[in-house]
């Protein structure tokens, strides 16, 4: 059976998910999509599950409404830190004025931290306040009645993404209620700092005027599906302008510049709102070039953009395009569904309702709860035998466990909201690979380790592994994961158990964070046997690499 059901396990609907190390998935929902809980400040819906006990505990909350904040990881030392900002200040049906009928985001953040590496028996699990986002510029009466400084800026909606330096970028989302704009369109950089409060920087003014139009003309939707690129640059594949385009902070006047990379597939197959775009895996055999996978959405049609010889210097546009992949293997739309990358290298995509672009309510009648596995080597679709039990409709998550397995949870009844629309029951689901009494297992890997050096890893098995990988863990929400990437990476196999393994040159491709390092064994007509993953943080590299500058050398 490759799926275990699990009724009522969730105990609070997961809205939003990552791996924290030490076997454990921290998940949250805020107020759960619940307007009234929202109103009463009610938020302490937080949980964490362990993958190998399969068992549930309470766990604390940060101090707002994180329901749809974003997050990623932060670049520390010796232990595990997810940074969550923005979230829910207001549900639309309540807004006044300019943001009537749009949800108004919160300015606040806070900083999850797992227990230390080193010390592992003393502190950690638990929330630590941060610093508060941005001010916006703020709007006039009658426009907003009763105009407040402090309810501007913020971001509801927003992605955030882990930078080569260990500092995260925000991206999008609504501002508060008080605000002058419906979007917050210049992206923000927190960094951690000795106080662990941290600060936020804008990386421009909204009072630049001319800033403010570079940004506001580039505008990302909410949610912007964004990756770090091996080149130094962030690409987001969520349509700008009907463009795919790529971003360098902190260069030129405006703190940064935007770089068209190719047109956007046709509109009619796009795959517009809630579907997936993934990072597909970075292998040193060719230099670690990036390839992208969008999937889902209203599209019945899959697409993969190879960034060969890509560089934001020399960006030429229609020199590259998205693709069609070979046909899937099922028709259905997967609307709101989750891609998840295996140690084999596969992608797994799980949930989702077969809708239209414009159908976001759509009813679980609706839902395909058969997976579906890309072969991005050989550019090919499956679908596992067996169908999930539950449908995974809007605010659904999936993440790779150590083992293998991926775990599945929450989503709204019909993409509903309220505490009746709960889906608290959680799946795990378990690829070819996971019963197989051949899978190698690692016996020692370091818990700590930098860009470019040589890590020593024992495995059994050790004269058959074809392939070492670094998996960064998974933190999720709204049909999207940017933390997750797979390196294939050089190693060589002295002796015995033995093997040397070279780690990327620079945090462009090995973004810090937290990985699981898996040792894959040969077997015939496979993708290879995963090992179970062992915990490895990979920090900020000693001497930084340059990031890359602004287009045409200026």
């Amino acid at each position: 059976m490759p799926w275990t059901h699990l009724v009522n396990h969730a105990e609070v609907l997961a809205v939003h998910a990552a791996y924290v190390g030490f076997g454990k998935i921290l998940y949250f929902g805020g107020d759960e999509h619940d307007a009234s809980r929202n109103a009463l400040h009610q938020f302490n819906a937080t949980r964490l599950f362990d993958c190998n006990s399969l068992k549930v505990t309470a766990a604390p909350s940060p101090g707002f409404d994180a329901f749809c904040a974003g997050h990623a990881f932060l670049g520390t030392a010796n232990q595990v830190q997810l940074l969550v900002a923005g979230g829910t200040m207001e549900f639309s049906e309540t807004a006044a004025g300019l943001h009537h009928k749009h949800f108004a985001g919160l300015r606040d953040s806070a900083v999850y931290s797992s227990p230390s590496f080193i010390t592992p028996s003393t502190g950690g699990w638990s929330w630590n306040a941060a610093a508060s986002m941005n001010e916006g510029l703020m709007a006039a009466p009658p426009v907003v009645p009763n105009p407040d400084h402090n309810l501007t800026g913020g971001r509801w909606y927003p992605t955030l993404s882990t930078l080569a330096n260990g500092s995260v970028i925000a991206f999008s989302g609504h501002p508060g209620t008080s605000d002058r704009f419906h979007n917050n369109d210049i992206p923000e950089v927190f960094s951690a700092d000795a106080s662990g409060v941290g600060q936020w920087r804008q990386l421009a003014a909204y009072s630049n005027s001319s800033a403010r139009e570079n940004y506001q003309s580039n505008s990302m939707p909410l949610y912007p599906r964004v990756h770090l690129l091996p080149s130094g640059d962030i690409i987001c594949t969520s349509p700008i302008r009907e463009k795919t385009m790529s971003f360098i902070p902190e260069v030129g006047p405006y703190g940064g510049v935007f770089t068209p990379v190719c047109n956007c597939p046709p509109p009619d197959d796009y795959p517009g709102y809630g579907w997936g775009s993934v990072l597909l895996p970075l292998s040193y055999r060719n230099n670690y070039r990036a390839s992208v996978l969008m999937c889902g959405g209203a599209s019945e049609v899959a697409y993969r953009l190879d960034l060969k010889d890509w560089s934001p210097s020399t960006a030429i546009l229609n020199l590259w395009a998205w693709r069609p992949t070979s046909p899937r293997a099922m028709r259905e739309r997967r609307l709101h569904a989750n891609a998840t990358l295996l140690p084999t290298g596969e992608v797994l995509v799980t949930g989702g309702i077969d809708a239209g672009a414009l159908d976001l309510t759509t009813p679980d009648a609706r839902g395909v709860r058969e997976p579906e596995i890309y072969d991005p080597y050989a550019d090919k679709w499956s679908v596992p035998k067996e169908p999930a039990s539950e449908v995974r409709n809007y605010h659904s998550v999936a993440l790779l466990m150590p083992d293998g397995r991926v775990w599945t949870a929450g989503s709204d009844h019909d993409a509903g909201g309220g505490l009746g629309a709960r889906n608290l029951n959680t799946e795990i689901f378990a690829p070819w690979y996971y019963g197989d009494p051949d899978r190698p297992y690692i016996k020692a890997a370091p818990s700590l380790a930098y860009p470019n050096e040589t890590i020593y890893v024992e495995s059994t098995h050790a004269k058959e592994i074809e392939r070492v990988v670094l998996l960064r863990c998974g933190s999720c929400t709204h049909a999207f994961n940017p933390d997750q990437r797979l390196l294939e990476l050089e190693f060589k196999h002295p002796t015995g158990d033995a093997l040397l393994v070279k780690l990327p040159p620079d945090n462009f491709i090995l973004p810090p964070g937290p990985y699981f390092i898996y040792t894959i064994r040969r077997k015939s007509g496979t993708l290879g046997l995963p090992s179970y993953g062992t915990d490895i943080y990979i920090v900020p590299e000693r001497t930084p690499k340059d990031p890359p500058s602004e287009p045409g050398g200026h």
